[in-house]
């Protein structure tokens, strides 16, 4: 068989022109089926000729020259852009030709769309892109943790013959150059709170700080122990202790030194950089509205926890930072470090709490004394280390509140004290000057 072509538009050194159409020739399938159903009754097997037929096109050359102007005026508008959020897919003319067609209706001839063209271009160069099959939650606990958690998700999917429609509709005829793609959710069959019996199936509260500039003893305990708090499960009514939660904080648990100032001597001490996990856990209990118990804000401001007030220092044994899951269903911790960036996302059952605080009010700025420099016999003479910045002292407060379901709103401030922090150097020398004695102004706090 070769089938009949249509006569159709074509770019031509850049000029529309019409491809002649081709005649062909196709078998005559209703005469051959009742020539074998004729063998088939009587028992004969003898050979059965396959009669040819002419196949006329519908479309012929002479009746497609009158379409070149219009053709013409719907290409002025290339290139077309088909979009979907951010993204743009160009359309140049000589792609665009392609999706173009020549109907035939009452012996009258039309421009319209080849879908065919269209559907196989979405399908390979923007499907791929932006489609997104769905997940299945996934939840197992393991030893009171929870060892395995993949919250179900929807996916995302171009509906490919309602695209072709808008864009028959906005660029064939209303000469649009920019088309955004339809795309829809394909539904997860099964959510997270299918899988787990625990009420943990969303985002209640997410908690968020930034460690740009920190060294890397001190980023690796960041990922220390906010990898060590992934998987916590919180039961309802359960206070919470942040402490405990960590275990314990040394070589063994994975953690690195970092150098303090202890009487006039530098101290390698294990977790420094775990306030800002006691930080980050602080704003995601007061994103999800839940009961702070104890909380105590940083002898100084620290940069890493700006704006002032919204910082939560833990050390052990003391202090400690705690809340309580008030929601009456599970709690689970999750954490993720994205750059310089760290996030606890705080997965349960929403119950329609509100909660809300103000940014927080800084006074009394107080500027801090002349740097201080401390001898020791740990750096190489003359050689100068700071280990403390110098900071201004200030007050700080915020208030929280928390307005439930039921009308009830409980209040809280949250008040800071940050003393006046010198800076403080360390300078290498062979022998001290004068005995040792308690550095007043150092800390051994991992900050």
């Amino acid at each position: 068989e070769t089938p009949a072509e249509n006569a159709k538009l074509i770019l031509d050194n850049d000029n529309i022109a019409v491809k002649k159409e081709i005649s062909g020739k196709t078998i005559n399938y209703e005469k051959s089926i009742k020539l074998l159903k004729i063998n088939l009754k009587q028992l004969d097997n003898s050979m059965i000729k396959l009669y040819m037929e002419d196949s006329n096109p519908k479309v012929y050359a002479a009746n497609c020259k009158n379409l070149i102007p219009q053709a013409e005026e719907i290409l002025n508008v290339a290139p077309i852009y088909l979009i979907n959020g951010k993204n743009k897919w160009e359309i140049k003319k000589t792609n665009l030709i392609s999706w173009l067609d020549v109907g035939s209706s009452g012996g009258a001839t039309f421009i319209t769309l080849d879908e065919s063209h269209i559907k196989n271009y979405i399908s390979e160069k923007i499907a791929p892109q932006i489609n997104k099959e769905p997940k299945t939650a996934k939840f197992q606990i393991d030893g009171g943790r929870v060892a395995q958690f993949e919250p179900g998700q929807d996916g995302l999917e171009i509906k490919i013959e309602d695209t072709i429609e808008k864009i028959e509709a906005e660029f064939l005829n209303g000469r649009k150059n920019e088309i955004e793609l339809i795309v829809g959710e394909v539904k997860n069959t099964i959510g997270a709170d299918e899988v787990n019996n625990l009420g943990i199936k969303e985002i209640i509260g997410t908690g968020e700080s930034d460690f740009s500039g920190s060294p890397a003893n001190r980023l690796h305990n960041i990922r220390t122990g906010a990898n060590s708090l992934n998987g916590v499960l919180i039961k309802p009514d359960e206070e919470f202790s942040l402490l405990n939660a960590l275990g314990a904080i040394d070589g063994n648990a994975g953690y690195k030194q970092e150098l303090v100032i202890k009487n006039n001597k530098t101290v390698p001490e294990y977790g420094g950089g775990l306030c800002q996990i006691g930080t980050t856990m602080f704003r995601g209990s007061l994103a999800s509205g839940l009961e702070i118990t104890q909380r105590r804000n940083h002898s100084y401001r620290v940069s890493y926890y700006e704006p002032a007030g919204t910082d939560a220092t833990i050390y052990d044994p003391w202090p400690d930072f705690r809340f309580i899951n008030d929601t009456g269903k599970h709690i689970l911790i999750q954490s993720r470090v994205e750059g310089t960036k760290l996030f606890f996302d705080f997965w349960g059952t929403k119950d329609g709490r509100i909660a809300s605080t103000t940014h927080p009010t800084i006074y009394n700025i107080v500027r801090p004394a002349a740097a201080k420099i401390v001898e020791t016999t740990d750096l190489a003479p003359g050689k100068k280390k700071c280990t403390e910045k110098a900071h201004n002292g200030a007050d700080a407060y915020f208030d929280y509140t928390v307005t439930h379901p039921n009308g009830e709103i409980k209040e809280k401030r949250f008040s800071s004290h940050y003393v006046p922090w010198q800076e403080v150097c360390l300078i290498g020398v062979e022998k001290l000057s004068s005995p040792k004695t308690t550095d007043t102004a150092s800390s051994s706090a991992p900050q």
